[in-house]
């Protein structure tokens, strides 16, 4: 009997998935989506392969051949795949998954570079990895938001959207490389060093390495990177992450040790600096402070909150309970308000333009909305004036039609 594996799926990645589907409305533009696209992609990138490369077949290159079929048992994975070895110097490789794997298998591409880099072990990895993203369909919601963003650059996508979908590529690659571990047999030190190959392309085998020592090490990196007060997206380091968890997979005694371990790293990433985690604090402050003015928050009021929340927080809805279930609201305001001046001048503006964006949102801007716009103007140190000239300046993106007359 071989090797027992715990389950390698990470909760929170398939959370994330369904929050980000449900956001993107996939239930209705995936079916959308797959009727535009049909079999054109697949047939796309299978002739693109074939031009840059050839297709690992038993009679041509049967080692590799061999390699890529005791990945896919070792997982067990039984959809069709098609495994192409690409003219490409670079360390790297990819997957592509199939809407209909039965008549357009799903591909692989290990590109020439990373073979020759790479021993026969490794390349188990390497192989498991790719599959385990077929497996989990990491693809999927990339091409639904490409197919919703085509026309915008990464810039004009959402935060709300693209935060997410970058969190959710880490989590991506941290479920990959489970499949990875367990394609090479369960083989930690090999996996540890294929990361490191991928990440810097240093071979560390040649230099006699102590994986013990190793793993302590990044241990200390990934401490001294992840305490800093700066966010995830923009400078921390991809690999000491990867090797924590896959460290921690291999470890872990029970389903629920690992999911317990697991939970240092994902609160983690969810950290943000000082300045996105005060304007959050202000977002769910004011916005609760501005939508209730009369009586009760609209639906759209209470939407606009969650998606400012949500620009730089995972599950803005659990951080909004908790702010308004555990804080004093006024004293938060006033004391972020402060903060938020204090940081960066800008941010009045910033904080303006939230209290625009929801005083109009419902299409019912009221006179008791507008006295609490230009009471935060007071505060800040905006004259009556200069209120309505910074009112008149963020209104057109800001101006809803009352249709309620």
């Amino acid at each position: 009997m071989g090797k027992s594996y715990l389950d390698p799926t990470i909760p929170l990645q398939k959370e994330m998935g369904v929050q980000i589907y449900g956001v993107l409305n996939g239930s209705t533009l995936e079916f959308i989506r797959q009727e535009c696209e049909g079999e054109y992609l697949d047939d796309c990138a299978k002739e693109h392969r074939e031009r840059r490369g050839m297709m690992i077949e038993k009679n041509v290159v049967p080692d590799i051949y061999k390699l890529c079929q005791q990945a896919k048992d070792a997982i067990g994975f039984k959809q069709n795949i098609d495994f192409y070895l690409v003219s490409d110097t670079d360390i790297n490789a990819g997957s592509i998954e199939s809407n209909d794997p039965v008549n357009h298998p799903h591909i692989i591409e290990l590109n020439a570079g990373l073979v020759n880099l790479m021993s026969k072990q490794e390349l188990l990895f390497v192989i498991g990895h790719e599959i385990g993203h077929l497996i989990n369909g990491d693809g999927q919601l990339k091409k639904l938001a490409q197919f919703i963003y085509a026309d915008k650059e990464d810039d004009d996508i959402p935060d709300f959207v693209s935060n997410r979908l970058e969190l959710y590529d880490l989590l991506c690659e941290l479920g990959a490389d489970r499949y990875g571990y367990i394609a090479c047999g369960g083989d930690l030190k090999t996996s540890i060093l294929v990361i490191h190959k991928l990440a810097a392309g240093i071979d560390l085998t040649k230099m006699n390495i102590s994986v013990d020592a190793l793993i302590k090490e990044n241990q200390k990196h990934l401490d001294y990177f992840m305490g800093s007060n700066k966010s995830v997206g923009s400078t921390h380091p991809v690999h000491p992450i990867r090797i924590q968890s896959l460290y921690l997979f291999s470890t872990a005694e029970s389903q629920d040790q690992l999911e317990k371990s697991m939970e240092d790293i994902e609160d983690r990433l969810n950290k943000l600096n000082e300045e996105d985690a005060t304007l959050n604090y202000f977002y769910a402050a004011a916005g609760y402070l501005l939508s209730n003015v009369n009586v009760e928050a609209s639906t759209l009021q209470k939407q606009t909150i969650v998606y400012r929340v949500g620009g730089k927080c995972w599950f803005p809805e659990d951080f909004i309970n908790y702010v308004i279930e555990n804080k004093n609201i006024e004293e938060l305001y006033h004391d972020t308000i402060k903060l938020l001046v204090e940081m960066d001048e800008e941010n009045k503006l910033v904080m303006m333009d939230f209290l625009l964006a929801l005083a109009f949102v419902d299409g019912g801007f009221t006179k008791k909305e507008l006295d609490f716009i230009y009471d935060f103007g007071h505060e800040v140190g905006y004259s009556d004036d200069m209120v309505a000239a910074y009112i008149k300046e963020l209104l057109p993106r800001n101006f809803r039609l009352n249709l309620t007359f």
